[in-house]
């Protein structure tokens, strides 16, 4: 696991749902670089002593002595971790604007760093500058970065919170697996500033509105053969249920990088049967898969069954995340 990682300068860490193992992952990875300077950030607010759903104690972000963390002032507040601020920053969030600080003793910090492309990327430059090695911690419900340019690779924690089911979540895994691996498109060669592109035989259509009622509208008016169609953020569900109800088939479908695909098995099985093929401009390898075989709502996996059955179905290392507690903490 550890030589997967050691290649990568900045690695985001995406749970599939809370509760996955996301940030017991995380923590496990901190505790392998006690040689390295390590940088952590987070998207939106995580490490919070209590569940904020169903209130129970639930793992901290660890961080240690010489570590650089961006995050809201608020949770320095809030933090008895010792630290002193390396850049005061202007982006501002809920609980206070970011600060990247050096921490100066051991100890357990709530993480709420920054939540847009520009932020992002601006809180990474700067800890660059400080760190060896960056983790950027993914947040509960948004398995979407800001800018997937910025990382390196992602590492997956999935669990029984998922489902109660085993096979569901296990195939729902395979499904983010399977995303990660589309080929990068070759046509747009970098993320355009358009919103959305729809490219015919004969023409190309730009547009820098992306409702749905644009899109719908913009697609009632062509009439030539679609060859690909260019949309900038998240594609949803919405989106293929629209391509399904006007029958539109054999086209390329481009989005900016795999973690912009929110879409459900069933959606994905809906693209192949109308012979869509998805591509990417951005590309992210995603190095393997944490499980928590354990959820906190009673139901639990029998634990290696279901490491078993999860490396049977895809084709990256699978890695039990009570194990790599046990082993780094």
């Amino acid at each position: 696991m550890k030589k997967l990682i050691d290649a990568v300068n900045t690695l985001g860490i995406i749970g599939l749902s809370k509760n996955s193992g996301k940030t017991t992952t995380l923590n496990a990875i901190i505790h392998m670089y006690d040689n390295l300077k390590l940088g952590i950030t987070s998207i939106g607010l995580d490490g919070e002593a209590l569940d904020q759903v169903n209130f129970l104690p639930k793992p901290k972000i660890y961080v240690k002595r010489g570590m650089v963390v961006a995050t809201a002032c608020g949770c320095l507040e809030a933090s008895l971790v010792k630290y002193q601020v390396i850049s005061k920053t202007k982006m501002m969030t809920p609980i206070g604007h970011i600060e990247v600080v050096e921490v100066l003793s051991d100890g357990h910090m709530v993480i709420a760093g920054p939540t847009t492309n520009s932020e992002l990327n601006h809180v990474i430059q700067i800890m660059k500058k400080h760190v060896d090695k960056i983790l950027i911690d993914g947040a509960f419900n948004r398995m979407t970065f800001a800018n997937i340019e910025s990382i390196d690779a992602i590492v997956l924690a999935s669990g029984a919170a998922v489902s109660p089911i085993m096979s569901q979540t296990i195939e729902k895994t395979k499904m983010i697996v399977d995303s990660f691996n589309i080929k990068k498109s070759y046509r747009l060669e970098q993320i355009p500033e358009e919103s959305m592109i729809i490219q015919t035989t004969f023409h190309r259509y730009e547009f820098y509105d992306k409702k749905i009622e644009t899109f719908k509208h913009a697609l009632s008016q062509i009439n030539d053969k679609i060859d690909l169609i260019y949309i900038k953020g998240a594609i949803t569900p919405r989106i293929i249920h629209y391509f399904i109800e006007k029958m539109m088939m054999r086209f390329t479908l481009i989005c900016d990088d795999p973690t912009k695909l929110l879409l459900s098995e069933q959606d994905f099985s809906n693209l192949k049967k109308l012979n869509i093929d998805l591509s990417i401009i951005h590309p992210c390898p995603l190095l393997f898969v944490t499980i928590n075989p354990f959820s906190p709502s009673g139901h639990h996996y029998d634990e290696e069954l279901f490491r078993k059955q999860m490396q049977e179905s895809i084709d990256i290392p699978v890695y039990n995340v009570l194990k790599l507690e046990e082993k780094y903490v």
